[in-house]
């Protein structure tokens, strides 16, 4: 019996594609967000605040979280 894989698994996988690539719900993204991005769930709602409706793919969400986390801390 063949075993199933999860999306996180299958979208690792896939190469880069242009403007095709797939896209994945919030959701999606933020319950794979360690294996995806390498961040804790805390850390992918943080930086996505206020895209909670929209669907991405996973190189425009990873662009999100590293323009997130080179900000600098206001005091």
């Amino acid at each position: 019996m063949a075993k199933r894989r999860n999306v996180a698994d299958q979208a690792a996988e896939q190469p880069a594609r242009s403007s095709a690539e797939r896209k994945f719900p919030y959701e999606v993204l933020k319950a794979n967000c360690m294996k995806l991005f390498r961040v804790t769930s805390s850390t992918f709602i943080g930086a996505t605040i206020g895209m909670e409706s929209g669907a991405y793919t996973i190189a425009e969400m990873q662009s999100i979280v590293k323009g997130w986390l080179k900000k600098e801390v206001k005091e």
